[in-house]
């Protein structure tokens, strides 16, 4: 997915919402449950607070954070060095068309940070500090508030630019530990990633998108579905991150079935990646309905 030029800000925070001390521990005597846990178990507590305040703070949550490739992206909206699709490039001129704009302004919710980038992979060097990769240290941190507010909720919308690339899916279903440095398989990945969303913001409801369909032109008919290098589609690595997801007791939210279809590319998407504005807004609809129950 092309790029715009940036420059990397060095004040990006690179520990998410505090620096984790022990495992389900962070520095300001937060006491997590374990990883894992589904469907709003897993929750934390400041010591002192009784069962009820507990549960209170956690349905009064009204803030997100974004973590994405170029679909998520909108010129001025994500953080210095990272790189922009949209509006130079695509179909979507108007911020308030974006996905996740809508989702804010539609559910009143706060979005803390818009950490997307165009032309990102989750697979990648773990260790260094590219925008580009979506399992590294800068990726994963810089997805407080300004003022350094944990997020509610994290929706994690990346792996079509794997998918565009061939990376091999490998074989991790979520629960088997990854080795740091150059993370090949698309599967180890982005269980790297949640490990360290994970672990940055213990308290966030985490939300794992698959991918749209997307296709290629063709030829009696405007697109046929996109088939990358290693004879994968787009419900193929979709399918992984579901099972990743499930396994680790996250919440999925499935846009392979959102509305954007290969038969209506033409209108839903700029190139037969890139969402337009209907496409924006069939993405919106599921997401909203993910992150409410519906």
């Amino acid at each position: 997915m092309m790029r715009a030029a940036g420059i990397l800000a060095a004040s990006l925070t690179l520990w998410g919402c505090g620096k984790t001390t022990e495992a389900g521990q962070t520095d300001g005597e937060t006491m997590t449950t374990e990883a894992g846990q589904t469907d709003g178990d897993t929750m934390t507590a400041e010591v002192g607070q009784t069962d009820d305040e507990i549960m209170t703070a956690e349905r009064a949550g009204d803030t997100f954070s974004v973590m994405g490739d170029s679909i998520s992206t909108f010129q001025g909206h994500n953080p210095a060095g990272y790189y922009a699709f949209f509006p130079e490039s695509g179909a979507v001129s108007a911020v308030e068309d974006t996905w996740w704009q809508q989702v804010a302004e539609d559910l009143e919710l706060t979005l803390l940070t818009n950490g997307s980038s165009s032309g990102a992979t989750v697979a990648g060097d773990s260790t260094g500090s590219d925008p580009q990769c979506g399992c590294n240290e800068l990726r994963t941190g810089a997805l407080a508030g300004p003022d350094g507010a944990c997020p509610d909720r994290i929706i994690v919308y990346l792996g079509a630019n794997d998918m565009i690339q061939a990376v091999p899916l490998g074989d991790n279903d979520g629960t088997r530990p990854v080795q740091e440095g150059e993370v090949a398989a698309f599967s180890d990945a982005y269980t790297l990633m949640l490990d360290k969303l994970q672990a940055k913001y213990p308290a966030a409801e985490i939300y794992c998108c698959t991918l749209h369909q997307m296709g290629n032109y063709g030829t009696e008919t405007p697109y046929v579905e996109f088939v990358n290098g290693a004879g994968l589609t787009a419900q193929d690595y979709g399918d992984v991150i579901a099972g990743i997801a499930k396994n680790r007791g996250l919440y999925v939210i499935d846009l392979y079935r959102c509305g954007i279809a290969v038969e209506n590319l033409q209108e839903t998407t700029s190139d037969g990646v890139h969402p337009s504005a209907a496409g924006m807004a069939f993405i919106a609809e599921a997401v909203k309905k993910g992150i409410t129950g519906e």
